[in-house]
């Protein structure tokens, strides 16, 4: 008899594994219908996420967002340079200072 415990003694774990059945004839039926299917262009993707990456994209996306950029850019300075006036008319008709 030992003294109590405030927490458990760890237990060994028990991992439940079921192998797969792997067939190397069937693997490499399909590998070899997966190349056919290549060279014959008859590639259907079987994921529809997958995109390809065509010369030229990262390019054209970095001239679009620096585009964009430029544009937003030129409006916050438009806007600053309107209520800059529009504050400097303001205080002069009023004479706030």
């Amino acid at each position: 008899m030992g003294l109590p415990r405030f927490f458990p003694e760890n237990k060994i774990h028990e991992f439940e594994y079921i192998p797969r059945y792997y067939d190397p004839v069937q693997d490499e039926i399909n590998r070899r219908i997966d190349e056919i299917h290549a060279e014959m262009g008859l590639n259907d993707q079987k994921d529809g996420n997958t995109r390809i990456i065509q010369k030229g994209t990262f390019k054209r996306r970095y001239e679009r967002q620096h585009k964009e950029l430029k544009q937003s850019n030129l409006r916050v300075f438009v806007l600053v340079v309107i209520l800059g006036l529009i504050c400097y008319f303001v205080n002069r008709y009023f004479g706030f200072m």
